[in-house]
C-alpha cells in the first residue's frame, strides 16, 4: 500500500510543479522547461525533480543553477497545495533522456535498409 501512495505522492509533486512553473514562476529562463519525473525519498523529505528542455539550444547547466537557486520558492508555493505534513526539499537535475532519444532516432533516420532477399541462396 505504501508503494502507491508514494506514486500517488510522486505524480502529484509532477503535476503541481508543473503547473507552478508555468504559472507562478515569472523567469524567463523556465520558458519551455517541463518536469519529465519525480523521485522521492522513501521519508518524502526530498526529492529530485528530473527535467527537459525543448530549446536544444539553451544551456542546461545555467537553467539547473536557476532552479536550484529558486527550488525554496517551489517548495513554498508547493507546500500551498500539498496536504502532506512535509514539503520535501527539491533538488533539480536536468533529464537528456529526450535528446538522446531523438539522436538515435535522428541516426535510425540516416541508415539505408536494403530488402531482404527471399531466396536465401542468391546472396
Amino acid at each position: 500500500m505504501a508503494k502507491v501512495s508514494g506514486n500517488r505522492n510522486r505524480e502529484l509533486i509532477k503535476i503541481k510543479l508543473s503547473t507552478i512553473l508555468q504559472k507562478s514562476s515569472s523567469n524567463p529562463k523556465f520558458q519551455g522547461v517541463t518536469i519529465v519525473d519525480v523521485n522521492l525519498s522513501p521519508d518524502s523529505a526530498a526529492a529530485v525533480i528530473h527535467y527537459s528542455v525543448f530549446d536544444p539550444v539553451v544551456e542546461t547547466d545555467e537553467i539547473t543553477r536557476a532552479l536550484n537557486d529558486a527550488s525554496g520558492f517551489f517548495q513554498a508555493k508547493l507546500s500551498k497545495t500539498l496536504t502532506s505534513r512535509n514539503t520535501p526539499r527539491l533538488r533539480f537535475v536536468f533529464d537528456s533522456g529526450f535528446d538522446h532519444a531523438d539522436r538515435i532516432s535522428r541516426l535510425l533516420d540516416q541508415i539505408e535498409i536494403k530488402p531482404a532477399s527471399e531466396d536465401p541462396e542468391e546472396s
